[in-house]
């Protein structure tokens, strides 16, 4: 083949150039994606490696597996769909990923149109019996590091965790031994005893364990079993997640493991206190965080026996015996990734606290009912591989708060989405159970003041939340109106800046200013905030139109107070639920044109005068027009809208 880049040239990262042709022309820039015809065409001019990928793709177990794309791409007629499918399977088109250097995975994915919905990934690789022997020249398709196994106990399950944490520990930055302090209190598991003991700041590794608890948790430390507690606690006592996680530490070599339920005095609010703060700093210094994700109690253990080998089969490729291939799970991995999903399916991943303990641990393990999954600040890997494939949501903070790769606002609203579709107990517990990751981020001074749940840097462009489910405005004070703090329910961002930064802001702030309990800790619990800006506005008196219901805020119509000119029959939802007589109370707000959101979409906010406070306000909704479609009520309302300063928003 001559010399010039070949398809496959992406999976010669590990080539040496003096004996590989590919290895000089290796990027990690995207190729265009070629079809098999292509990668025929390829093989038969001399490229050996895209001759075993063609003769991978044709194994008939795999072919009839990526032909299962194509009659629902050209059914959905989805964005590049390719039409040519139609009457030529040889137009499916591949991608090669780069190899992943933590598991050596080489991922070739099939796709018969542009949306993901239509992709299938496949893991092809070397037999370690093969590449035990000669060195071959050319290392496109190396060994596999890590496969699926029946139980999550085996003795080669704990092989590849141990792998896991040594290429960490060797290739990785995310974990500093030094650092290693332990908590004020930590369960000793050493010398076949467990035991509750207290050595707060003695230089040791310890495991942290994230699991969910159950509506009637009584094993836990109270008051009075404190000194029992720290004598060697029987076995056959021990709820079985905790016991799973007690093997797992010793099985590391590792004496120490701080569970929440033993390690907080939970009959006692002040330890309470002391001890949630210090989470942040007990989940960034544990040397793994194991999660138990598929439990809802205590009861429910890590471990499970499946049939992940079974299911998803590897198949030796016919042109070259000693390579196998094999279908990789795919969408099935969307509680670890970016932009995929805020509602999570293992029960751990739905609660408010363990947000953090993912995100602050250096490394975590997840115990599901499928496999292992891996997450450490540098790489995120399973058994399956079905993760390797994906934006990562741990990686992405990560690069955004400790490596500045994105900027941190933006990054936030995502941590916004998520968080909001969690599980609290107690509502005042929602900034808290943010705090850690708040003040990580906050550390890196990458986006100016925390303030209730948002940033100074780019704030005005963080104010445009809207609420899609719930709307819960909580009894207590949480945060300021105009933080997605201070409404449960299910946020979203119009202007989720690392979608489209075309956003255009209108107003102009001119004072921030949040005053939290202890005022010094910008990211505990808030006692009050305001904002002061200065933008175009109109005062509309309101009308309601349905007082709404449980989950259902109110609705009004809106008319200019000045003209009395309405919106045409355009009716707006509040942002929370109100008893009906209050809701009759409002019949008047003020509406504020904050920018062009998207393109094309513009922004208004409907704010509530606060009784007896001039020119004072909280935020009571948010609507939109599209210019597309609504350019002529947009215009009207922009000439309604007339210039103010000093609005205050609470």
């Amino acid at each position: 083949m001559a010399d010039e880049p070949c398809h496959c040239r992406v999976f010669h990262l590990d080539c040496d150039p003096s004996t590989c042709q590919q290895a000089k022309h290796v990027s990690y820039q995207h190729a265009p994606s070629p079809s098999l015809r292509d990668l025929r065409k390829s093989a038969g001019q001399g490229c050996q490696t895209c001759a075993t990928v063609v003769s991978a793709m044709l194994v008939p177990e795999v072919r009839t597996a990526w032909r299962a794309l194509i009659a629902p791409a050209l059914e959905g007629g989805r964005d590049g769909v390719i039409r040519e499918l139609a009457h030529d399977e040889d137009a499916i088109e591949f991608d090669f990923d780069p190899p992943k250097t933590v598991n050596g995975r080489r991922v070739i994915r099939a796709r018969a149109s542009d949306n993901a919905v239509d992709w299938m990934n496949f893991n092809l690789w070397r037999e370690p019996s093969v590449a035990d022997g000669p060195e071959p020249h050319c290392k496109a398709i190396s060994t596999l590091n890590y496969h699926p196994t029946v139980n999550t106990d085996s003795p080669e399950t704990l092989s590849q965790l141990k792998a896991w944490i040594d290429a960490c520990n060797h290739k990785h930055a995310c974990f500093d031994d030094t650092a290693s302090k332990l908590p004020t209190r930590v369960v000793q598991v050493k010398d076949n005893q467990v035991r509750v003991i207290s050595r707060p700041g003695h230089l040791a590794r310890y495991t942290t364990l994230s699991h969910r608890w159950g509506e009637h948790e009584h094993f836990v430390l109270t008051k009075t079993n404190t000194d029992t507690l720290s004598q060697d606690i029987p076995w056959d006592s021990i709820p079985k997640t905790y016991q799973d996680a007690i093997w797992v530490t010793r099985q590391l070599g590792i004496d120490y493991i701080w569970i929440d339920t033993l390690c907080i005095v939970q009959d006692d609010p002040d330890d309470w206190h002391r001890e949630s703060v210090q989470m942040k700093t007990v989940y960034g210094q544990s040397y793994l965080n194991i999660a138990a994700s598929h439990g809802n109690n205590s009861n429910a253990g890590l471990f499970v026996t499946r049939n992940m080998p079974q299911k998803y089969p590897a198949y030796s490729v016919p042109s070259a015996p000693d390579i196998l291939v094999r279908q990789q799970p795919y969408r099935t991995h969307g509680d670890f990734g970016s932009n995929y999903s805020s509602h999570f399916k293992w029960p751990l991943l739905k609660r408010g606290w363990v947000l953090q303990e993912r995100l602050l641990s250096p490394r975590v393990v997840y115990f599901d009912t499928e496999e292992l999954k891996w997450e450490c600040f540098s790489a995120a890997d399973c058994q399956c591989g079905g993760i390797v494939s994906m934006w990562n949501f741990k990686m992405d903070y990560t690069g955004s708060a400790l490596r500045g790769q994105t900027p941190l606002p933006f990054e936030w609203m995502r941590i916004a989405e998520v968080y909001s579709n969690l599980d609290l107990t107690f509502d005042e517990d929602r900034a808290v159970a943010l705090s850690g990751i708040a003040g990580q981020a906050a550390r890196s001074k990458r986006g100016g003041r925390y303030l209730a749940g948002v940033w100074e840097s780019a704030l005005a462009h963080q104010l445009c939340w809207e609420i899609y489910n719930t709307h819960r405005r909580p009894a207590r004070y949480i945060a300021p109106s105009w933080s997605w703090l201070s409404v449960f329910g299910s946020v979203g961002n119009f202007n989720r800046m690392d979608y489209d930064m075309t956003s255009v802001i209108d107003v102009e702030i001119t004072e921030v200013e949040c005053v939290t309990a202890d005022g010094t800790d910008e990211t505990g619990p808030l006692v009050s905030g305001y904002i002061k800006f200065n933008g175009r506005c109109v005062e509309m008196c309101a009308e309601l139109v349905d007082p709404g219901s449980e989950g259902v805020p109110p609705t009004y119509a809106l008319t200019n107070k000045e003209t009395g000119e309405g919106m045409d029959g355009y009716q707006i939802e509040m942002d929370y639920m109100m008893e009906e007589e209050e809701a009759r109370e409002v019949n008047e707000v003020l509406v504020v044109y904050w920018g062009d959101m998207w393109p094309d979409r513009n922004n208004f906010l409907v704010l509530r005068p606060i009784p007896g406070r001039e020119r004072t306000y909280e935020r009571f909704g948010i609507y939109w027009y599209d210019r597309r479609d609504e350019s002529e009520e947009l215009d009207r309302m922009l000439r309604w809208c007339k210039p103010a300063t000093d609005i205050v928003f609470i």
